[in-house]
């Protein structure tokens, strides 16, 4: 087993490694390679940002793992409602451990065809309701140089295996 340990002296800018635990402190930045968090320097933060989710082209259910990505894209060939994942498979997959602890996810709609929507539904059990449009509307013209339909969401852990999930964009 591990063990915690206290620091109680003042680290300057000789910085600080933890091999073990992946944590790497060095002249005030932050980062966790093993969990690929980083808050780098004055000029903002720098995150980690793996392969997007292709959704599938049905009803399928939208799981934990597939919204840990932290991008979800879609091009329907028609109007798609898709159902998430439990509550409790969310509040595990993500990592929600305590009540207010949140991730948040985007869904984009790829496709040129108006009415092509994707609509996010709380169907599983564990998912009390879904606040705000759940619709990501797909765009209505062909011109490539107009962005794509994108929700953004944020799933919030409200009780153990119980989410609230948010359209925040």
């Amino acid at each position: 087993g591990g063990s915690d340990v206290t620091v109680n002296t003042l680290v300057s800018d000789l910085g600080v490694t933890v091999t073990a635990g992946g944590l790497t402190v060095t002249a005030g930045n932050f980062e966790v390679v093993a969990g690929r968090t980083y808050l780098k320097g004055a000029d903002g933060i720098v995150r980690y940002q793996g392969a997007p989710t292709a959704l599938a082209d049905s009803t399928a259910t939208v799981t934990a793992a597939m919204i840990k990505t932290g991008i979800c894209t879609l091009t329907p060939g028609a109007a798609r409602s898709k159902p998430t994942d439990t509550g409790p498979d969310l509040c595990t997959g993500l990592g929600l451990g305590a009540d207010g602890d949140s991730f948040d996810f985007s869904i984009i709609n790829a496709s040129a065809t108006g009415g092509r929507n994707i609509t996010l539904t709380d169907a599983a059990s564990g998912v009390t309701e879904i606040i705000g449009n759940p619709i990501v509307a797909a765009r209505d013209d062909t011109d490539d140089a107009i962005s794509v339909g994108v929700g953004r969401f944020r799933v919030r852990r409200t009780g153990a295996g119980v989410v609230v999930i948010y359209r925040i964009g």
